[in-house]
């Protein structure tokens, strides 16, 4: 082979190298920060839950002895524990779709945080409450206004969020009893 032929050929590798490492990859999509929690609590720490929505409250405890969540009201029955944990889910960090507002509100009634629809409360196992509170949807339909009772920022959570923990007092997590056989009469 030829000398000048390889060198062109050479050239030619290292330009079309070149011209792929700069123009033909695809191109990288940069991070996008995303929206804070609202809080965070680690799930394990909760072992107490109140929720007020509309002047009707309803609370659970864990009980360390029989390892359930109980009804501080006993005649609400037995409670559903996958339910519960999913509340207790549900309270141990909601995920913001965005901060609204970071510095102070001077009126929160503009979001109906003044005096709020729902209010959320955990009880941790050193003793100390944490409470949220969730005011009006937006305008349009999608999240709820939302803040710590301590933290003066306003957030925005999806309208399920929202909806779940106001379900967790309109149809309390009652466990449904098991059907037991009645065994066949006799003729």
């Amino acid at each position: 082979m030829n000398f000048k032929v390889t060198a062109i050929l050479l050239v030619l590798l290292a330009l079309v190298g070149t011209f792929a490492y700069f123009y033909g990859g695809p191109t990288p999509i940069p991070d996008q920060a995303k929206p804070p929690f609202v809080y965070s609590i680690d799930m394990e720490n909760i072992v107490g839950m109140e929720v007020t929505y509309r002047g009707q409250k309803l609370d659970l405890t864990w009980n360390e002895d029989q390892k359930k969540w109980l009804f501080t009201n006993p005649s609400q029955g037995e409670a559903d524990q996958g339910r519960v944990n999913g509340i207790r889910l549900l309270l141990s960090g909601p995920g913001s779709k965005r901060v609204l507002f970071k510095g102070d509100v001077s009126d929160l009634s503009q979001f109906g945080l003044a005096d709020p629809q729902t209010v959320a409360t955990v009880e941790l196992k050193d003793g100390s409450r944490h409470a949220v509170l969730i005011g009006d949807l937006t305008p349009n339909g999608e999240n709820y206004y939302i803040k710590n009772r301590d933290d003066q920022r306003v957030f925005l959570v999806d309208f399920t969020w929202g909806n779940e923990i106001a379900r967790f007092v309109i149809q309390p997590p009652v466990a449904t009893p098991t059907p037991v056989p009645t065994p066949p009469r006799a003729n």
